[in-house]
Formats: C-alpha cells, structure tokens, sequence
C-alpha cells in the first residue's frame, strides 16, 4: 500500500493563471471533464474544448483561474493571458510599487473591464490588468449584468487593491467600501434566517442575482441546490419569482447573501438509508489521493480512507470494486468505505 500511496500522493503545487499544466482525467460529464493536477485542487475543463477525452487520460492543459468559486481550478486548453503589470524592468517594478502603495493607503484606483471568465473580471488599470474575482463583485456593477457577463466588458470601475504578490505575479481587485448608506440601512431590515421571496434579476454562470424588496442579493451556484449543478440557465430564468432564505448581509459590497437550497430537504439523509453499516456496495473508483480511494456510489460519494486500503489490491481510476459501507459521515454527506475481503473461509471482515 506504501508504494501504492507513494506514486499517487498529490505534491502541493502552486499555480497561476497563463501556467500549462497536465492533468489526468478523473471524471466526465456531458459538459466537463475533472482532472487530477497533483495540487491540491482538482481541474475542470469544458468538454466543448476537447469532446474526446476519456478517463486515465493525460492532457496538457492552461489554468484559467487558479481557484473558481467551487474551489477548483478552472482550465483551458487555450493559452491564458498572465495577470502581470506590463512592461519590463524599472517600469514593472514601479507599476508592482504603485499597487502596494495603493494596497497600503486603501485608496481607489480606475480600472476598465477587459475580459470576463467564470471566476470574475479581468482589470487594466493604466496599462496593467488584475482580477476581480466575483466574491468582490459590488451589486451595482452585478445588477448590470441582466445581458450576461459580456455586458461589462468596457465598464469604467472604482477599486480598491487587496492583494498584490509580485513573485506571483498576482494583483486581485474588489469594490469592498463603495456602498451607499441607503443600501446599508436598507440591508439592516433584514434578518438572517428570515424566507423571503424575491425576482431573478440575472442568471450568471457563478449564481443568481435576486431583487429581495428592491434590495439586490446574490445566490451562489453552490447554495442553489444540494447536487451540483452544472448550468444555471436549465433552471432558471430571469423575471421569474424565487423563494429563498437569507443566510448574512454584506454592506461593504451592498449585498444580501442568499441560499435555495436551505430551504430544501437534504436528499443525501434520504440516499444514504440505502447505504447500512457493513452492506456490501459495488463502486467505481474516480480517484487516489493521499486521503484513499474517491468511489462513486449510485447517487452519492464515497471514500476508502488509506489507512483501511488493502495491501497489494489494485486501486485504478475507472475500475468497479466490491466495498463494504464502515460509516456514513452527515456532516461532509459522504459514506466512508473498508474493504471488502473474502478469506479462504468464507468469512468477510473489515
């Protein structure tokens, strides 16, 4: 097993956007491919990009962004443009100073919307481009983006610096601090826990912008539903009316954070019941990692830990293998696996 663990520990790898990668290909859907980067974050492709892919394939790849708003890392098989100040030399250091300078004194700085991508904004400011990632997206900006994202492009916007790394060539924006008092004392009549109805203003690839009583809030596509969903446009539309539950307010950005799926029943409580301690399942392994063996149950995720990884079996992405159920976790809604063994007595253990 330690020779097993050994070629498929992942090493921590840090990434940036523009770098070419290859992964492996864990998984597949009809719309992305996950691949295995050997960070400490799995890839998504879009399948459009390369359709004939299979599991256990290699492909060398460009990170798009480093981490999305599920926390995984977003590829492409196109060449990404690197977020770095232009020019070389003296003239990159001084643009590098000119935003620590603006990072330190917390002062605006006029930015232009270049490119949009799934994780936020691409930035130019004075001839250098940075991110924007969507979490410090303002509303008054969002709220502009009843067309789609594509609607920004060329938008003038007022920033604040919040990170600026030039050994990693990193320089991330937000709009924290540019909110109206209005809106604050607006966001102070509503309570958390509190179910409200409220109108679709946008679909956008990262979540739903709602009007909540004419003040604008944001449902992320991770609050949408208790499965993950893959395309937001399949579900809904904008002008129909929603129920959600407000889960915090955010004055520094001007916004309500909301959740649908809070108001739905867990389906992993009622998929699980099929899953008892010591019921033998059949799986297909998606992926080996440091942590043990990911298999794919009908319906739910299931993980052999490594320290309950059996000597000298066979552990391959895309095989089907026979488990038993140790426990169900409820908490991180997964079924924890050991392995199923047959001794030349008939007996099973764990």
């Amino acid at each position: 097993m330690e020779k097993l663990l050994a070629s498929q520990t992942k090493k921590i790898v840090n990434l940036f956007r523009g770098q070419q990668i290859e992964g492996t290909v864990i998984s597949l859907t009809e719309r992305e491919a996950t691949l295995d980067l050997g960070s400490k974050s799995e890839g998504v492709l879009q399948r459009r990009e390369a359709n004939d892919l299979k599991i256990g394939d290699k492909i060398k790849v460009y990170v798009a962004q480093a981490e999305n708003e599920s926390g995984q890392v977003a590829l492409s098989t196109a060449p990404q443009m690197r977020i770095v100040p232009s020019g070389r030399g003296g003239s990159r250091g001084a643009a590098w100073a000119r935003f620590q300078q603006a990072q330190s004194s917390k002062s605006k700085i006029q930015g232009k919307v270049l490119e949009v991508n799934k994780g936020g904004l691409i930035i130019e400011v004075d001839g250098t481009r940075g991110f924007l990632p969507n979490s410090q997206v303002g509303f008054e900006l969002m709220s502009k983006a009843g067309a789609g994202m594509d609607s920004l492009i060329g938008q003038n916007l007022s920033l604040t610096v919040i990170e600026v790394n030039q050994n990693d060539n990193k320089l991330i924006f937000t709009q924290r601090g540019q909110v109206s008092q209005e809106v604050k004392d607006k966001l102070k009549t509503l309570k958390s826990g509190e179910k409200v109805k409220g109108k679709v203003i946008a679909v956008l690839p990262f979540g739903l912008v709602v009007d909540v009583n004419g003040i604008e809030g944001l449902v992320f596509i991770s609050d949408v539903a208790w499965e993950k969903v893959e395309d937001l446009t399949q579900l809904f539309k904008s002008g129909e009316e929603v129920e959600v539950l407000i889960i915090g307010t955010d004055e520094e950005l001007g916004r309500v954070n909301l959740s649908i799926k809070q108001l739905l029943e867990d389906p992993f409580t009622k998929i699980t019941q099929k899953y008892p301690v010591d019921e033998v399942v059949k799986g297909e392994i998606m992926g080996v990692s440091e942590a043990g063996v990911t298999v794919k149950l009908d319906g739910v995720e299931a993980l052999l830990p490594a320290n309950k990884m059996e000597s000298g079996a066979s552990y391959e992405v895309g095989k089907s293998m026979n488990f038993l159920v140790d426990n169900v976790d409820a908490n991180r809604r997964k079924v924890n696996l050991a392995p199923f063994v047959t001794t030349t007595s008939g007996l099973i253990y764990k």
